[in-house]
């Protein structure tokens, strides 16, 4: 592997008024060119995981490393540097964009106080980044506001700002999930030959598995529940051969294209059934000991009442559960057999 360009450390974060953190005890490396689609429900502290790899929030426990160095010790100047290397996508552009400002202004301000460009070279500077994304590549382009634009092009100037000081890091938070289909293949090959031609790396956060297995097919991907890291290995072989019942229940939420298939996995299911989580009650919700899944597992029983170890499962597949044999039947049982999951385009 290459080496590790972010690192978390045993890493959590409470929130002001929250009883359980919402990330709790996250280990994780990035290396340097690397995909890592870190997946989950809402609630489930992707998000927040996503903003402390940025710096955008400061973890209450454990410590965040780039390149070897901590960045709550960094000196003022790394930690601008860090700023600089490290770059977020969010999920809604047009709250991430200032509606005030045209785009001139929000695309030159951080390239100009980097000195990414000088100030004479910034318009043409500008006008090659828009050629970059697919968008109008003229100065009068650069006049517009972000209200005047569609949801895409937003969402690509929201990319062209990220990308606009070569991050080494650039962390995606849903940033394709506002988007049709079609327009968000084109945004993910965007990202992937922005990859290429760069070797950045990439946190995708997504609770869309098809997409996850078609940004990040040769990266890993990181299942979290409730703030913890419960599944985590190469791509196909989370989604292939799932090791924690919470990826079966991911998987098991994804439509089936096939009628034939649809009402055979129908059958499958009627004797295996997730809980699902309800705000009313405790059920679905996870305690503060013991496995963090096991109020809504069909495999829980009295050994669950203790945390699970990550078990490794072989070829750098580790999973956190008790009962990865009888995972392996419930995945096989749920969703068939062979690497084509229903409801996952490639």
């Amino acid at each position: 592997m290459s080496d590790t360009l972010v690192e978390l450390d045993n890493v959590s974060h409470r929130f002001r008024g929250q009883g359980r953190p919402a990330v709790n005890g996250v280990s994780l490396r990035i290396a340097e060119g690397e995909i890592i689609a870190v997946v989950g429900e809402s609630g489930c502290g992707k998000s927040t995981l996503g903003r402390i790899c940025c710096g955008i929030i400061e973890p209450t426990d454990g410590a965040v490393r780039f390149r070897g160095q901590a960045v709550s010790a960094m000196p003022r100047r790394d930690n601008r540097q860090f700023r600089r290397r490290v770059q977020m996508v969010h999920q809604d552009p047009f709250a991430s964009l200032n509606p005030s400002l045209p785009l001139r202004t929000t695309l030159g301000y951080a390239v100009a106080h980097y000195k990414i460009a000088r100030r004479h070279e910034l318009d043409g500077f500008l006008v090659d980044l828009l050629r970059r994304v697919g968008l109008d590549e003229s100065p009068e382009f650069l006049n517009r506001y972000p209200h005047q634009l569609s949801g895409g092009q937003r969402q690509r100037v929201a990319i062209a700002r990220a990308v606009s000081l070569n991050p080494s890091l650039i962390v995606a938070d849903e940033a394709v999930s506002m988007l049709d289909v079609s327009m968000r293949v084109s945004l993910l090959d965007l990202l992937l030959r922005f990859r290429q031609e760069s070797q950045m790396a990439y946190i995708f956060v997504s609770h869309d598995l098809g997409v996850v297995r078609y940004f990040a097919g040769d990266g890993r991907i990181v299942v979290m529940f409730y703030g913890v890291v419960v599944e985590e290995g190469a791509t196909e072989d989370v989604i292939t051969q799932p090791g924690h019942p919470y990826t079966c229940s991911l998987l098991q939420s994804l439509p089936v294209p096939d009628p034939r298939r649809a009402r055979s996995r129908r059958g499958s299911e009627a004797a295996v059934r997730f809980i699902p989580a309800v705000a009313e009650s405790d059920a679905g919700r996870a305690d503060d000991t013991g496995c963090v899944f096991r109020q809504r597992c069909p495999l829980a029983r009295d050994k669950c009442a203790q945390s699970p170890p990550m078990s490794d499962l072989g070829g750098n597949h580790r999973a956190a559960c008790w009962f990865p044999g009888e995972v392996t039947e419930l995945a096989a049982s749920i969703l068939g057999t062979g690497s084509q999951r229903p409801g996952i385009a490639r």
